[in-house]
């Protein structure tokens, strides 16, 4: 028995559309679903993305049917429809079922064709709208360009550039909108959106040891893009999870491991968003490093056993590495040790104690100096000490939000560009001192002369300080989820903050 997941909307290639758009499609969508499903058993889910083919935003209906028996038909279908999910990133694993019978036979409302387009089923109710909705004409002089990283937690970086928009462009406003990331969370998917590249889907240990669905990007170039985040990150922390001591980076070693598989000989890691500090031992296990005690026995890569490691053998270490272009992108240039490395500054946050924080930073050093390499190395710090392990194999580190905004082209944008928009989740002291990705769009906007501004859910810096420092830079929009709908805060924070900093410092009002 399973949930048969099945596609009653149609994908709306339309940059920025409204919300009463989008509200009118998913009424009459879900108008057609109860007339076919008088009980309303079914499970109902109105999706955005972004269609990394056609390389436009997206709206999808989605509907979750319950079927009786998982015949050959449906189960085509289903596949059909698992990989539309796979290529627009909105892939949720079939749950198993029990005692389903009660339920009834529904009918499939709608199937892909070899094209990706949707079609009805003869005998179902799809709503395909017979007209693609339009956006409000924009102006054809002040453009915004928003280019935030993710609000963690909250709202990734692709659907925060659609919802804030949205708004612009209601307002008549020419929009840009290009996600950023610096080697954390949504590095692949900016990489993608920016370059015009594609996904590849392959399955890795996750940092709980199951197996997990992740992310292969590829950009020009015959690039692969992989993220520590998508294996070890803080999302995936469950009541499963194992204890900060157990903790493996294995599952990053998988994926590179798959991505050589694909083919590609030049991969860039995302080293940001991890939630292990093993100093990346367990990916160097993946990828055929064995580490030993003092009786030449093989040691589990994990910091409980960091005691017991005397040894490292790298025959085993799997020869495609040597032959491939590492680039490791940090998000946080952190060294390996001491007060700014890698278990003082970002080990609590993990989860760390003081007393395994003082014992694993001796550790890492000893560790460290049989492995080779320079702990003092900007980024080795990053992911736990992941940097500094994925270096000593070969591996060149370089600042994330550096190397991502240069090849997704955010100076050309900048220029073209009257006003910015930048921003993360938490923006404070961490964020200008490691580089991350909006302290680097601020900086880039200033050298500039751009005029812009912060969009984030929690500021830790005095804005008039920042402003001083930032002449070009007009304010800071605090946004925090709460009670009501995310989309709604967005609106509300760009109507009452981001408009009149726009008409006041930078637009002619005309232009608005």
């Amino acid at each position: 028995m399973i949930w048969h997941y099945f596609p009653i909307g149609m994908r709306f290639p339309v940059a920025d559309f409204s919300d009463e758009t989008k509200r009118s499609c998913w009424k009459n969508a879900l108008s057609a679903v109860f007339a076919s499903d008088p009980t309303g058993t079914g499970l109902y889910e109105a999706c955005e993305s972004f269609d990394p083919i056609s390389q436009s935003p997206v709206y999808i209906c989605i509907v979750c049917y319950v079927g009786i028996k998982q015949s050959r038909a449906a189960g085509e279908k289903l596949y059909s429809l698992d990989r539309l999910l796979t290529r627009l990133c909105l892939h949720k694993p079939f749950m198993q079922a029990n005692d389903l019978e009660s339920f009834g036979p529904y009918p499939i409302l709608g199937e892909i064709d070899p094209q990706g387009r949707i079609l009805p089923n003869e005998n179902g109710a799809a709503f395909i709208p017979s007209e693609t909705p339009v956006p409000t004409p924009q102006s054809d002089g002040f453009q915004i360009l928003i280019a935030p990283d993710s609000m963690k937690g909250v709202c990734g970086a692709e659907r925060l550039t659609r919802l804030l928009g949205t708004e612009a462009a209601d307002r008549g406003l020419r929009v840009r909108r290009m996600p950023v990331a610096d080697g954390g969370e949504g590095t692949v998917r900016a990489l993608v959106a920016g370059t015009g590249g594609r996904y590849e889907m392959v399955s890795c240990e996750s940092l709980n040891g199951e197996r997990k669905s992740m992310l292969v990007g590829v950009i020009p170039g015959s690039v692969a893009v992989i993220e520590t985040a998508d294996a070890v990150g803080f999302a995936l922390k469950t009541e499963q999870t194992p204890s900060i001591e157990y903790r493996s980076s294995f599952g990053v070693g998988m994926l590179i491991r798959k991505a050589l598989d694909l083919g590609y000989r030049k991969i860039w890691v995302g080293l940001g968003g991890s939630l292990t500090v093993d100093l990346g031992l367990g990916a160097l296990s993946a990828l055929g490093v064995r580490f030993a005690d003092a009786d030449g026995e093989t040691v589990s890569p994990c910091p409980a056993e960091f005691t017991r490691i005397a040894g490292v053998d790298r025959t085993d270490l799997d020869p495609r590495i040597t032959q491939s272009e590492l680039t490791l992108l940090y998000d946080v240039a952190a060294p390996l040790l001491g007060d700014a490395g890698a278990l003082k500054t970002f080990g609590p946050q993990k989860g760390a104690s003081a007393d395994q924080i003082g014992q694993w930073e001796r550790e890492f050093a000893r560790i460290a100096a049989m492995l080779g390499g320079d702990p003092d190395t900007p980024g080795s710090g990053a992911a736990g000490g992941l940097g500094f392990a994925l270096a000593s194999v070969g591996g060149t580190l370089q600042s994330g939000a550096e190397k991502i905004l240069d090849r997704i082209g955010i100076a050309y944008a900048i220029r073209e560009a009257d006003f910015v928009i930048t921003g993360e989740g938490s923006f404070d002291a961490q964020s200008v001192r490691f580089g991350k990705a909006p302290a680097a769009v601020m900086e880039r906007f200033s050298e500039a002369d751009r005029p812009g501004c912060l969009f984030v859910g929690k500021l830790g810096f005095d804005p008039d300080t920042l402003m001083r420092e930032h002449p070009k830079l007009k304010g800071a929009v605090v946004c925090p989820s709460g009670d009501e709908p995310y989309e709604e805060s967005v609106r509300k924070a760009f109507e009452d903050a981001v408009l009149p900093m726009i008409g006041k410092d930078v637009a002619n009002p005309a232009d608005l």
